[in-house]
Formats: structure tokens, sequence, C-alpha cells
């Protein structure tokens, strides 16, 4: 059962609460942050910035998509 009605409640909320983070690597993180151990600059690390763009645009889409929105979606397929 739901606390919240399925559009007040996004993707990312449930992949948070399920899963922990979105961000693929810890230092990119917004909730759980952790310096890479080989890491010498996170400023100019390539794989870093990359990374903070994939986390950046799955946060934008799973942030504006709700259980509704989801479902109205499934539901449009069939």
């Amino acid at each position: 059962m739901l606390s919240r009605r399925p559009g007040d409640i996004t993707l990312s909320e449930v992949i948070r609460a399920l899963d922990g983070p979105l961000a693929l690597v810890p230092c990119v993180s917004q909730t759980a942050y952790m310096r890479c151990e080989e890491c010498i600059d996170e400023q100019t690390c390539g794989v870093r910035l990359a990374m903070k763009e994939v986390r950046d645009a799955t946060a934008h889409i799973l942030d504006s998509t709700t259980l509704a929105g989801l479902n109205a979606r499934v539901r449009a397929f069939r």
C-alpha cells in the first residue's frame, strides 16, 4: 500500500528507497558521496565528469516520472 498518491511519488524516490543512490559511481553521488581511492584530481577526472552527466540526466528523467505517469504510459501501449 502506498502512503501517498501515485501522482505524488517519483521513480527516483522509489529507486533511492529500494536500491540507494542513482549515481553509478560514488564520487558523483549526491546522497552517498565517497571519493574514489585511485583518483588524483576529481576536478579534472574525465570518468567523473562523464558519470556526473549520466547521473544528472538519469535523475532528471526519474525525478519527472511519477508512478501514475508510468502507469499511464503502460496503459497507452495496450
